[in-house]
């Protein structure tokens, strides 16, 4: 809750969010949770809504007005965490990561791709494994979507050369 106070300078306020917060964290929790159906996102909901409640004019005392504050922020965020993950679903993090392997002898488009520098290799599966647009990668990667598209076109042009050195493309 520290962090959450820093963030409110007036004592007065300070006193108003320490029993909103006292009052109403299982409330926020119970309606984060009931959209999310995860109780680790909900705690994530619930702390970007308290986040968003030290941020703003808390009502004068509690009671229904601030009940109703409490959940519908809760509410709203919790929508947003929920979109989010929809729009970028998590994988299970896996122990053998393409490409940390030697590249496998069989030809296989797993062995073309594992033959690609680190850089392409890392941009064919943001692109075409994770789902991700080219201003995400370039995101991700520190440079500009157009960088993205270039390094992609390079990238299927080196792959579909690997490919067709190993016989698979004719």
């Amino acid at each position: 809750m520290l962090v959450y106070l820093q963030a409110i300078d007036d004592p007065e306020d300070r006193t108003r969010f320490e029993a909103m917060y006292s009052a109403y964290r299982g409330l926020m929790f119970h309606a984060a949770n009931r959209i999310l159906q995860n109780p680790q996102d909900a705690e994530d909901a619930v702390h970007l809504a308290f986040l968003s409640l030290a941020n703003h004019r808390l009502p004068p005392e509690l009671g229904p007005q601030a009940r109703h504050l409490a959940a519908v922020t809760a509410e709203r965020k919790a929508i947003d965490l929920y979109r989010a993950r929809k729009r970028r679903p998590e994988t299970e993090l896996e122990e053998n990561l393409p490409g940390c392997a030697p590249p496998p002898s069989d030809g296989t488009l797993a062995g073309a791709m594992a033959a690609l520098p680190p850089r392409y290799r890392e941009a064919l599966l943001l692109k075409y494994y994770n789902g991700y647009s080219a201003a995400e990668i370039g995101e991700l990667l520190g440079t500009t979507a157009a960088n993205v598209r270039q390094i992609l076109a390079r990238a299927k042009r080196k792959l579909a050369e690997e490919l067709a050195e190993r016989g698979e493309i004719v």
